[in-house]
């Protein structure tokens, strides 16, 4: 107990009671008044009242100083400072963070229904100066609640919640909640994780480290992981047949758990219509592939879904990862315009136009001219211009040419012994060619050196990812590159001198390979090694990364990117955009988003699973652009995380950092403040007093009946 108010204290109790004592020696004298003619016959006697200045009623007595006295401490409110009250008011005021998984693992079974739970519980004991937040999370973070004293607003905020169709990713919560704790001036501090713990959103190198002596404590709901069906990645195939587009759907069907082989049902969907149906059968662990008959694409934003049907499955075995979907469109191949010599004869692009025709997805749709380069208008249906064995043209010819380049196209040289360009061209291709250096004596030149680091090669990085050491090269151009950082050399020959450049003109690209790319110079074209090249040294000049044809939930798309919707195959709704058309965005839930015309950024987030519709506000008649998002194929997996390992990292971190003076001050009045509030001694004294003084009442009352009675009953002589 503080001793700067005993001294006050003990003669305020000094005084309160002498006050009841006082109180209870005083009494009145009452007279018996008799009427008399005349006062000259009676004698005046002295009363003698000795008895009654005793104490005769102790208990009264005590029961009326030690009410006062309760009061008087009651209004002093003190607290027990010593290590026994330390121990049971705690460390002080404590700064608790509670963080709850919200991801889409947590709708398994009864998971949600239990952290919300367990989240309420663990902020069910706040001390009067205690704080705490809550941070929920999935991929992101959030605080929707931050460092109040009123449990209530965490228990509103969680009956408001609900799981979402986002990954697990520990990071970002646990380093809001690190945020919280370090900025908090409390003394104490605690963190509560509540999750299913899923090992997918754990990758230890999170870098958490909580304050140094943060109590933590790991909550983990769910049991066992339990069975689980998920359809994997949805790979598509696309070829022509009689002029036409198809598709060919390649899914692989994954299961978890069980105790038999399970025989499903498989069902690939176009545009809400059922048009294939597969039965497979699957191990109690393990994955098998479906490939579905290919189907003519004709419509722009064709829809399709890939699912897993429920009949004979157990409902826990079924969640929204039994279902893939995607969209597509048909003309999506790259155009490519092949440019030959005019005597170098088909053959001279043989092996270069096959290697084109037989490339997956999008693919590229090849043109070949062997006269002049068309017109503008003709040359923008174009992404790519290859110049095979042709020098670069004059002119008008080559303006359109380098207007093309400009403007974003790319630009192939592939150099042979007719390649080349005169001065004029000399900004825009990389340095100037010169003879052509025979090396058929021997076994040919060698490519020496490859930047893997280059979009173009990092598809053959690692082992086994291709070999261009076994190409050999009988004939190739000699080639002066001319220093700065205008040009990139991105592979060079065994003598040192270039074999593939680059060089950025305007929003274009263009490439120059110094010798052919068919079988008379080199035998490259025989190569494993060679139709993955072409597709990679194509593909990248066209500045086109293969579309899209689905996106994960939690992704933001920013519509008004024209390059980036171009990649997410909406390029039409940039296009609207920027021409003064606005769009509405219409999520699967019914949720609408409105997209303004004009200049961005105009972000659509991807939230939930399914698929998102954009059309022009109020049209009803026209095809929606379609958007395919489905959950992440990771919370298929639902192995759990071990708890300590957690909590030893987070641990691991933590480290002391140097406190100030005034900290420590500020810390030492909220601990005392707190113990004091904790404690609540007052509140006892002033329940004490308000008991004692109703016995005393009750008490007083009865000696006050018993005196009645007793008068009542005396003699008249007695009374008097």
């Amino acid at each position: 107990m503080p001793l700067g108010f005993l001294v006050p204290l003990f003669l305020v109790g000094l005084i309160g009671l002498a006050v009841p004592i006082v109180v209870h020696l005083t009494r009145r004298q009452r007279a018996k008044v008799v009427r008399f003619p005349s006062l000259m016959f009676l004698e005046k006697v002295p009363y003698q009242a000795e008895n009654r200045r005793r104490i005769h009623h102790w208990l009264l007595l005590a029961l009326r100083a030690l009410a006062l006295a309760l009061l008087v401490l009651a209004f002093a409110r003190p607290f027990v400072r010593d290590d026994a009250a330390v121990a049971i008011a705690g460390t002080g005021p404590t700064e608790h963070v509670v963080v709850l998984d919200r991801s889409y693992s947590m709708a398994i079974e009864d998971r949600w229904a239990d952290a919300v739970e367990a989240a309420g519980d663990a902020v069910g004991s706040l001390g009067p100066l205690d704080r705490v937040s809550l941070v929920v999370f999935d991929q992101g973070a959030a605080a929707p609640v931050r460092s109040t004293s009123d449990a209530s607003r965490i228990r509103a905020a969680l009956d408001t919640l609900a799981v979402t169709d986002r990954a697990t990713r520990y990071g970002p919560a646990l380093k809001l909640a690190q945020t919280i704790l370090e900025e908090s001036e409390l003394p104490g501090k605690a963190l509560t994780v509540v999750s299913d713990l899923q090992r997918g959103g754990w990758t230890g190198e999170e870098g958490v480290s909580v304050p140094e002596g943060t109590e933590i404590e790991m909550v983990a709901v769910g049991s066992d992981p339990p069975a689980n069906l998920a359809v994997g990645e949805v790979a598509l195939t696309r070829d022509r047949f009689q002029g036409a587009e198809r598709v060919t759907p390649r899914a692989r069907i994954t299961r978890v758990g069980g105790d038999a082989e399970l025989e499903v049902q498989v069902v690939l969907e176009v545009d809400t219509r059922e048009i294939q149906r597969q039965t497979v059968t699957l191990p109690a662990a393990g994955a098998v592939p479906v490939v579905f008959q290919p189907f003519t694409l004709t419509e722009r934003h064709t829809r399709g879904v890939v699912r897993v049907m429920s009949d004979g499955l157990p409902d826990s075995e079924l969640r929204h990862d039994d279902a893939r979907r995607f969209v597509v469109s048909p003309g999506r191949a790259t155009g490519v315009l092949l440019l030959d010599a005019p005597s170098g004869g088909a053959q001279a692009s043989l092996h270069l136009r096959q290697a084109l025709e037989v490339a997956r997805g999008d693919g590229f749709r090849v043109d070949r001219v062997t006269g002049g380069a068309p017109g503008a208008d003709q040359l923008s249906t174009y992404q790519v211009v290859i110049l095979n064995d042709r020098p670069f043209p004059e002119g008008s010819e080559g303006e359109r040419l380098r207007d093309f380049v400009a403007s974003g196209g790319g630009l192939l040289m592939v150099a042979g012994s007719r390649g080349g360009w005169t001065e004029s061209a000399g900004g825009l291709l990389p340095g100037t060619l010169g003879a052509v250096q025979d090396r058929e004596e021997g076994r040919g030149g060698r490519l020496g050196y490859l930047d893997y680091d280059h979009p173009v090669f990092e598809l053959f990085r690692g082992p086994r990812r291709g070999d261009f050491s076994a190409a050999r090269f009988f004939r190739a151009r000699s080639w002066q590159v001319p220093p700065g950082d205008s040009v990139t050399v991105l592979a060079r020959f065994d003598d040192g001198s270039p074999a593939l450049a680059e060089r950025r003109s305007g929003e274009g690209r263009v490439l120059v390979w110094a010798s052919t790319l068919d079988a008379f110079w080199t035998d490259l074209a025989l190569q494993p090694v060679f139709v993955p090249f072409v597709h990679q040294v194509v593909g990248y000049a066209s500045g086109r990364t293969e579309v899209l044809d689905a996106f994960t939930a939690g992704q933001i798309l920013d519509v008004s990117d024209a390059r980036a919707m171009e990649t997410a195959g909406l390029g039409e709704v940039a296009e609207a955009l920027a021409a003064a058309e606005g769009q509405v965005a219409l999520a699967p839930s019914g949720g609408t988003t409105e997209l303004s015309a004009g200049a961005g950024p105009h972000f659509l987030e991807l939230g939930e699973q399914g698929f998102y519709e954009i059309r022009p506000p109020g049209r009803n008649d026209v095809r929606p652009v379609a958007v395919a998002v489905n959950v992440d194929p990771a919370e298929a997996d639902l192995a759990p995380l071990d708890p300590e390992e957690v909590e030893a990292s987070i641990r691991s971190g933590a480290g002391g950092t140097a406190v100030a003076a005034t900290d420590t001050e500020r810390a030492a009045e909220l601990r005392l403040e707190d113990r004091e509030r904790r404690q609540s001694l007052w509140r006892w004294m002033l329940v004490g007093a308000f008991l004692l003084l109703a016995a005393e009442t009750v008490l007083s009352n009865r000696v006050s009946r018993a005196r009645r009675n007793e008068r009542a009953g005396a003699p008249q002589g007695a009374q008097s």
